[in-house]
Order: C-alpha cells, then structure tokens, then sequence
C-alpha cells in the first residue's frame, strides 16, 4: 500500500524503555495533528545510531511503503 503524502516528513529521534528509538511523521490532512508513518521496533544504543538509521529510511523514502523497521535493516541491505 502506497501512502500519498503531502507534507514534509519529520524525523524524531526519542528514548524509551532503554533504548532510543526514531519514528517519521507527517501532518494529518484532515483534523489536524501529526501521523505516525513509519518507526523502528527496536532501541538503539545511542542517540546517533538511531538518528542515523532513521535518517537512512527517511532520505531512501522506503517509509512510504512499510511502516516499521527492524534495527540495523538499513545496514543489511534491505530495500
């Protein structure tokens, strides 16, 4: 499933439970508000390492297509 996205997505780097984590939203279109479209399952080490990840599924634009991502997925080739 293809999402049709209009805004500009965000990258959010974020701990949680021990770990940190990123997600990518995007504003809703209709009722205002930010929409989850993609995250990582899994925490990170540390805040760069999760930013990078993140930053890796956002430029390659692999979140319009599938919304969560296994840790490391982007270092093993996935596309």
């Amino acid at each position: 499933m293809e999402l049709t996205i209009s805004s500009k997505p965000t990258l959010h780097v974020f701990q949680q439970e021990g770990g940190w984590h990123w997600g990518i939203t995007v504003e809703r279109t209709a009722g205002g508000g930010m929409k989850v479209v993609a995250y990582s399952d899994e925490g990170f080490d540390s805040e760069q390492e999760a930013r990078e990840d993140g930053e890796d599924v956002l430029r390659s634009e692999d979140w319009r297509s599938r919304q969560s991502f296994s840790r490391g997925e982007r270092r093993h080739g996935y596309s």
